[in-house]
């Protein structure tokens, strides 16, 4: 390899672009660019091509490769041509076939048709790229970049949606997460949530959201950017301050490998079996038969929980919710008439 290869090479890796792509800025075939980088040194028009794309001053190319002892053109069969064309080929075809899903597959198809690498892409997409290999490794691409894909590389975005609703993968909305998605699933411990509601010292939501967080080895900002909710907010709901709406338990459950809808019903016995009514106590008789057929009605509803089917469950628990706004109701009126 000559000093003059060895600058174009250097170049090449410098702006993280293709093999391809070069080629093609440069009119030339890829296994004629691969020999550029390799021993060949070309005639005077694609030095001129050269100095211009990568800005170089061409009388001190051109005299750099008349001074190389190679410098005569080295014309190849058509044999060695083809041979050098079908290597890239069966390179590419390797790329493609080992990407997991068929979204990954087509678009590793659609970058190498263009003749462009990851960073290449990556720029016309404004992310870096890294996190977008991570769409050629599996990852599915949220709704923003997923459209701007498909803009992209011209193919129609409700078809493409339609194809990831028969895939398991999940979206992340995430802009550019600190770590791959991948990654930090992996890391996530198995859980066995449907055993869950049978262990009496089982952690609270909370505290088992932030134990994941930790064996993951990912902080706060990491895991609140994959949630898509801001860091302060991802804080509270660790600390036990609010908990989660059924959309973001979803993606939580999502992120962390768990069963969304064991990990709901478990909260809902959790917070039923908690349900403590605050009553004022007083001296009268009255008042605490009251406060004891509470006590008994409670008790009933908590020895039958476990009995009772799903949809008796939810039934049960959207009358209390119902309850509990009527109280509230007569607490504000109370607050109003004092």
């Amino acid at each position: 390899m000559s000093k003059l290869n060895k600058m174009i090479r250097e170049f090449r890796e410098d702006i993280g672009q293709s093999v391809e792509g070069l080629a093609l800025l440069l009119q030339l075939e890829p296994p004629e660019y691969v020999r550029l980088e390799d021993d060949w040194i070309p005639p005077d028009d694609i030095l001129q091509r050269l100095s211009a794309l990568f800005e170089w001053n061409y009388q001190d190319i051109k005299r750099i490769a008349d001074n190389t002892p190679s410098s005569k053109t080295k014309n190849r069969s058509p044999e060695e041509q083809e041979l050098d064309l079908s290597k890239v080929v069966a390179a590419e075809t390797a790329l493609i076939d080992s990407a997991p899903t068929p979204l990954a597959k087509m678009i590793v198809s659609a970058r190498l048709e263009a003749k462009q690498d990851a960073r290449g892409i990556a720029t016309l997409l404004g992310v870096s790229a890294d996190y977008f290999q991570e769409f050629e490794n599996g990852l599915i691409p949220p709704d923003d970049l997923l459209r701007k894909l498909c803009s992209l590389f011209g193919w129609n975005y409700k078809q493409i949606l339609q194809k990831l609703k028969t895939q398991s993968s999940v979206l992340l909305g995430a802009p550019q997460p600190l770590l791959p998605a991948k990654e930090i699933q992996a890391r996530f411990p198995k859980q066995d949530l449907p055993e869950l509601p049978e262990i009496e010292s089982a952690l609270s939501l909370n505290d088992q959201i932030q134990q994941a967080r930790i064996e993951a080895g990912q902080n706060i900002e990491g895991i609140s950017l994959l949630l898509q909710v801001n860091p302060e907010f991802y804080e509270q709901i660790e600390s036990g301050e609010v908990l989660p709406d059924k959309e973001l338990l979803k993606r939580i459950s999502s992120l962390f490998g768990w069963n969304y809808h064991e990990l709901l019903q478990r909260e809902k016995s959790l917070q039923l079996s908690q349900l403590r009514p605050a009553v004022t106590s007083l001296d009268s008789s009255e008042s605490t038969n009251t406060k004891k057929k509470l006590r008994e009605v409670q008790e009933k509803i908590a020895e039958n929980w476990q009995q009772m089917s799903r949809e008796q469950q939810e039934t049960l628990l959207t009358q209390l919710e119902f309850i509990h706004g009527s109280m509230e109701n007569l607490n504000k009126q109370k607050l109003e008439t004092s």
